[in-house]
């Protein structure tokens, strides 16, 4: 992650060179080829795609409606995200399309993030806090992209 960032960096404080635009393209299917490779991804989604149905089991009674249902459709989406991982890992448009589309269900059950990080903190909406996750100016008021 620290190697991305660094090379992110170097790229946007480049000089205005011609090709620049291409540059920073290149750098992103790079971060995201990277970020999405089964190697990086495959066995937290299959954790979480494990533990899924047990936890719907169990917290059904403490769900109403909508969010067992917004539950469950998360849970297809990591069926199908493991699916691709297993079948056609190097499929990175398909990955990210997927990646994109369970967003609209929110954050997975704190409890199943807590389980595969379990000194990760949460905010109070269940979102990963990354203060100090090595990511220099990045995610500091300072951070010119931010």
């Amino acid at each position: 992650m620290k190697e991305m960032a660094k090379e992110w960096e170097s790229t946007l404080s480049g000089n205005g060179e011609e090709g620049q635009e291409e540059v920073v393209g290149q750098v992103v299917d790079g971060m995201m080829k990277q970020l999405l490779s089964k190697e990086f991804m495959y066995e937290p989604m299959k954790d979480i795609c494990d533990s899924f149905p047990t936890w719907l089991a169990e917290n059904k009674s403490k769900l109403n409606e909508k969010d067992y249902e917004q539950y469950g459709k998360q849970y297809q989406y990591f069926q199908r995200i493991v699916h691709v991982y297993e079948h056609d890992p190097e499929n990175i448009a398909r990955l990210s399309e997927l990646m994109h589309d369970i967003q609209e269900f929110g954050q997975p059950p704190p409890e199943l993030i807590k389980k595969l990080a379990p000194d990760l903190e949460l905010d109070q909406n269940g979102i990963p806090n990354m203060d100090g996750a090595g990511l220099g100016p990045m995610m500091n008021e300072e951070c010119c992209i931010m």
